[in-house]
Parts: structure tokens; sequence; C-alpha cells
């Protein structure tokens, strides 16, 4: 059996380490987010450890009593602002991420094995795992297909909907620059098989649908819709799954409490912290900010000369560009590389709709969170051009980056002087002074050092 030599003091050290890396440099990779530091708290503290499962506040259905106190943190806080942001009757808060949240709605909603499931192919962007997923469920699956990467042919949906008549139609657009037009599907579903139901994860689109970006699925007329919270939401990693009709709501109940036991408490209150800082500081604007920056960072890399697909589309309606470098001479992961190297994490990847061979997704949300604006994006493709065609040495634009890093997070509306919080550094240091393994002095000392002796 393999043993591990690393120390707790190893441990820290790797930790503080990427902590000071995380700080100099910029991510750009479109399917992950950054969230407030006041966010992150309930992470650190005693409800993460806890079970909770007593929705209903039942006196005798407190069988788990670690979270009793925090109760109204999910059912009075995470649930009613994701209801009010997202225009829903019935939230489930149970699953802990995108693929989970996917296997729960296929299981609960797929219809019994030997059922039909309809998604979108993955040449229009469809997600790589929904079809693997289902037919591990046992259903069948068939594939909506378009002309071009980003669009659905309607004539061939509405045949192949009348001909098979799936239990489910599951639109679950993973890459993608501009969004399906959900209201059309849906009465394309509704003309061609009525029973059919319409799932819409929106897992890339969660941020911008609450903000109103985007328009709500269920207002378009989706059965449900939901998705990963830490895409072009900046919540913590999990999932969630929304519906206006109760017989759904009923039957997606039925099926979590068998598929999903801990659904991971401290994120759903991370979650909600989340929601409150989205709707009362600055979430709408920081959804129309991503949309305007992404388009606007497309033109000024085109003006740098690499090639971004979609140019002549706008390039994007959302956050994400691709990017073909082999397309400029310079192979996907060594572009990856030299962007690592200056400072700028970005996803190289095979799969992309339209793209024979590998491809650059990068993503203007957490660059937009982070609170960079105006000609900080200027600056931004100089150093992005400059790492792919490597024109600079890298040291040099990685000091660029970390200028731009230093801005302070867009979304964070809690200043470091206030009352709040210096309540929740004093949390934190409570909760790591209960720790059972504190780090010995040598320990300390080496801590220390490897972050730079800062605190």
């Amino acid at each position: 059996m393999p043993h591990s030599e690393l120390t707790l003091s190893d441990v820290m050290r790797l930790l503080a380490q990427n902590e000071a890396h995380a700080r100099r440099t910029l991510s750009m990779v479109p399917s992950e987010t950054a969230m407030s530091g006041i966010a992150k708290l309930p992470m650190m503290l005693d409800a993460y450890h806890r079970y909770f499962f007593n929705e209903s506040d039942n006196p005798a259905g407190w069988h788990f009593r670690g979270a009793q106190h925090l109760r109204d943190l999910e059912m009075g806080l995470t649930v009613p602002l994701l209801e009010e942001l997202g225009r829903a009757d019935y939230v489930t808060v149970r699953p802990l991420s995108g693929l989970n949240a996917m296997t729960l709605l296929l299981a609960t909603l797929g219809g019994e094995p030997g059922s039909t499931v309809v998604t979108i192919s993955p040449e229009n962007g469809g997600h790589f795992a929904t079809s693997s997923v289902a037919q591990r469920l046992g259903l069948r699956v068939e594939y909506l297909r378009g002309d071009d990467p980003h669009s659905l042919d309607l004539a061939h949906a509405a045949e192949l909907l009348a001909r098979t008549r799936p239990s489910l139609l599951y639109v679950d657009q993973s890459h993608c620059l501009f969004p399906l037009d959900v209201a059309s599907l849906v009465a394309t579903v509704r003309a061609a098989s009525p029973e059919t139901l319409v799932h819409v994860d929106a897992s890339h689109w969660l941020g911008l649908v609450l903000a109103g970006v985007f328009p709500n699925p269920l207002d378009e007329g989706a059965d449900s819709f939901g998705g990963s919270t830490h895409k072009t939401f900046p919540g913590p990693q999990k999932a969630v799954l929304l519906t206006r009709d109760r017989e759904v709501e009923r039957r997606l109940r039925e099926t979590q409490d068998y598929m999903i036991s801990n659904h991971h408490f401290a994120a759903t209150i991370s979650l909600g912290i989340s929601l409150l800082e989205f709707r009362d500081h600055g979430g709408v604007e920081y959804a129309h900010a991503v949309v305007r920056n992404t388009r606007r960072f497309g033109g000024l890399l085109t003006e740098r000369g690499l090639t971004v697909v979609a140019a002549d589309r706008g390039y994007s309606s959302g956050h994400q560009l691709w990017l073909d470098p082999e397309a400029d001479g310079v192979p996907a992961k060594v572009a990856s590389d030299r962007l690592f190297a200056a400072g700028i994490r970005v996803n190289f990847m095979a799969g992309l709709p339209g793209f024979a061979g590998q491809g650059v997704r990068i993503g203007l949300n957490e660059a937009t969170y982070q609170g960079l604006t105006g000609e900080d994006f200027t600056e931004l493709a100089d150093v992005f051009a400059a790492a792919v065609y490597d024109t600079v040495p890298a040291p040099e634009l990685a000091r660029r980056i970390a200028a731009l890093r230093s801005r302070a997070p867009y979304g964070a509306p809690i200043g470091s002087d206030s009352p709040l919080f210096q309540d929740a550094l004093e949390l934190c240091a409570d909760s790591l002074r209960t720790t059972t393994a504190a780090p010995q002095p040598a320990d300390r000392a080496e801590l220390a050092h490897a972050g730079g002796g800062q605190r």
C-alpha cells in the first residue's frame, strides 16, 4: 500500500502557496467562478459537519439535531431567495453538483427503464455525460441536432418527438455561446408530443437567468430548470432545481430522498448568502457587465490577431468565448501552457462544437466578478495575445496580471472595516482554535514562511 510522505506542515505549505498564487492570477475558466469571503464562511463552521432533513420543522422530525438552530438559513433564506429570483413555486437545493442534478432529474422524470429521453447532440453543445447517465438508468437516448453548433433544426425536432414520444426532453447546453430558443422548442414539443416534459439545464446561464439578462425557462414554458451554482452565478459548487409544477416537485422529492442523503448543508447556507448578495448588492449589474465584457473582449482578441469563433455573430451572448489558436499556428495546449505561465488560467479541450481539433474556452465571468472594467480588458487582451504568441517574457506578463488581479471583488459588499466582516474573522479564528490537531510552534513558523509571513 502506498505511504504518503506528506506531513501537516506540507499540507499547510501547499495550501498557502496556492492561495498566494490565486491572489496573483486570473481564472478565465468559464465553468468556474469565485464567491465572496463572507459566503465561504459556513464551510469553516460547525454547520459543515451536520445533516439537515427536517424542512417542515416537525417537532417529531428532529432525528438529526445538529442543524436545528440553523433551519431558517435553508428554509428562510436560500429556498425563498431561489423561488424569488428564479420565479419558481418549488425549489430543491439537494443536488450536490450539476451532474448530480442531472442524474436526479433523469431518474425522476426520465420514465421507467426502456423509456426514451431526448437531449442535445454534443455536436450542438449537449453535455458529454447526459447520454451515458441516461443509459445507466436504463433509458434510451435520442438527439436533437442542428445545421450549426449554435442552433437546432425544429423541423427535425418535431419529427423526432412525434415518432419517439419521449418521457423527457433534457435541454443540456454545456458548450454554448448562444442560448437556444427555449420558447420555440417548447412550442414544438407541445405540438408534436404534448405529454413530454421539458427540463432546461441552465448551469452556464444561471446567473444571467436569475438577473433577468436571459429569459427564465419557466416563463418560456419549460416544466423545470436548474443547474450548478458556480458558473455565471458566483456561488458555491452545488446545484439546484426549480419548477412551478406541483407534481414535478412531488416526484423530485420522492426520488431525492433515496438518491441524496447529505446535501452539504454548509454549502446550502453559502448559496443563500451568495443569493442575498446577488439580489441586494449588484447582481443585475454584474450579469449585464459579464455579457458586455465578453463581447468586447472577443473583439479585442480579434484585433490582436487571435481567431475567435462566431465573430460574425458578435462572438457570444453570454460569458464564454471559444478560441482556435491552432488556426493561428499555436497548439491549444501550448497556448494554455503559455497563458498559465503568464498568470491566466484557461480551459483547453477537444469536443467543442465545430472544432476538428482542440480549442480554448475562456470565460469573462470571474474576471468581471473580480472587478475588471473598462481599460482593464484592453490590458488583459494585450497580455493574453502576447502570451499566446510568446512575444513577451512570461514573468513580465505575470506581473501585469498580478496588478490586474489586485482589484477588490466586484460582488463583495462587505468592507474589511465593517463590524460584520470583523465578526466573520472572529468566527473563523474561533473555528481554527477548536481544532484538535493544531500546528506545533515549528509548524507555525514554516507556515508563516510559506505564506510570505502574511496573516
